[in-house]
């Protein structure tokens, strides 16, 4: 600690930030792969460069057609950068260079708490963290979603020690943004509230007020799009028209927690008939409607089979599950099993220094995306990226901090034990 402590004095400590960036920027293009997954956001983007416009083939029906079944904004980013002739590879770099705004972020929501040694060794660790590096590779908004996601704790956290309008303004375009992105937002954003609330309990009145304010900024910013569901498909849709499909894939006969599925059964194969032939005269929103009700009613009657599910889909969300997913492709396979591995003594540290952090506001801050993260996966399906975007970005620094702690435990208890040796030395001497 002490060298790195001269060269940060040296250099400076921005600029070592810099330079750490820098190079792990200059690493992650040398690495870079052909892009294996093409999320829909980009395929929608190829039919809109393409002249065909907002479309895409729903699944179930795999009819192609006008679509709100895929939130915009990602979708609008990567047209403009296909459109630019930057190519896939463009989009990918631009992936890149969002995910490295993050760490910075990152760094300064936990720069007052920790040294300047420990910040920089946190700030590496998560820009050398490989599973975001995946994720930012594939074509989809990972690193958006990440980096919204920073932002949003760090004006939480700010506005927990000082509510400003300007505040509320951030907050809640910030919602607003990420409503186009990943409407999942709306769960964290009421758990999010409620924290604001309770922690702020003495002046509960002023932050209903901002958040009501926030959420209004928010509607604004997504209302246009809204409008545009409306138009295009007579029903009112606030931004994707997809929670149908993404709760009967985590809810239903064969459900295994994650987007396989275990052997079809004859209910199984009863209820996928029903649904394909409902999806012959029905268009997107009432396909996804249906396939909702017909989550629900699994749900309900089925409550035994929705617990243990909901605690393989837990397990799953915090240490890995059978299928990594396209986050992790096959190639990925050895650093997919390295992550699992990992992952125990991650969250062991993680949350060691967690519960070590002087500021007890950030500490519940953390905990209630945390939970924000758990609740999605546990609602819906795990998918990896799930904890990846919500939580890693969070808790490798809060491992980096932990391991820290115990260093200068260490060192402390070595000092004080050789102090006491020559105590006792110099005693027996005399």
């Amino acid at each position: 600690m002490t060298t790195l402590s001269k060269m940060i004095d040296r250099v400076g400590e921005w600029r070592v930030l810099a330079i750490i960036a820098a190079i792990v920027f200059i690493v992650q293009l040398i690495v870079i792969p052909a892009p294996n997954f093409y999320g829909e956001p980009y395929l929608v983007a190829k039919n809109i460069i393409a002249g065909k416009g907002f479309v895409f083939t729903y699944p179930i029906t795999q009819v192609g057609g006008l679509t709100c079944f895929i939130t915009p904004l990602y979708t609008w980013i990567a047209t403009a950068i296909l459109y630019l002739g930057l190519t896939e590879r463009g989009l990918q770099i631009w992936n890149l260079l969002v995910l490295m705004a993050s760490w910075f972020v990152v760094y300064s929501i936990f720069r007052s708490l920790v040294s300047r040694s420990v910040g920089v060794l946190l700030f590496t660790a998560l820009a050398f963290y490989g599973p975001l590096w995946i994720l930012s590779y594939s074509l989809e908004p990972n690193s958006l979603n990440i980096l919204l996601i920073v932002l949003t704790i760090a004006c939480l956290y700010k506005l927990s020690q000082a509510a400003t309008r300007s505040r509320w303004i951030q907050l809640g375009i910030l919602i607003g943004i990420q409503m186009l992105v990943r409407p999942d937002i709306l769960i964290g954003i009421s758990l999010f509230a409620i924290w604001l609330l309770w922690t702020e309990r003495k002046q509960w009145l002023t932050y209903a007020k901002g958040l009501i304010a926030a959420f209004a900024i928010a509607l604004l910013i997504v209302s246009p799009w809204t409008i545009r569901n409306y138009v295009a498909f007579h029903r009112f849709v606030l931004v994707s028209a997809n929670a149908g499909m993404n709760l009967y894939v985590g809810n239903n006969w064969v459900a295994t927690g994650e987007f396989s599925e275990e052997p079809p059964t004859t209910e199984s194969r009863a209820e996928f008939a029903t649904i394909q032939e409902f999806s012959k005269t029905h268009d997107q929103i009432e396909i996804d409607n249906y396939r909702l009700q017909l989550a629900k009613e699994w749900m309900i009657a089925h409550p035994m089979d929705v617990i243990v599910l909901d605690l393989k889909k837990i397990q799953y969300h915090w240490f890995g599950r059978p299928i990594m997913g396209e986050e992790f492709h096959y190639k990925y396979q050895a650093l997919a099993s390295a992550f699992k591995v990992a992952t125990v003594l991650m969250i062991g540290l993680g949350f060691f220094a967690l519960f070590q952090l002087p500021d007890k506001k950030l500490r519940s801050l953390l905990l209630v995306l945390f939970a924000y993260s758990t609740v999605v996966s546990t609602i819906f399906f795990v998918q990896s990226r799930h904890r990846l975007i919500k939580v890693d970005p969070f808790l490798v620094p809060l491992a980096v901090i932990g391991m820290a702690n115990i260093v200068s435990y260490v060192k402390a208890r070595r000092i004080s034990s050789l102090a006491t040796d020559s105590h006792s030395t110099a005693i027996s001497q005399a």
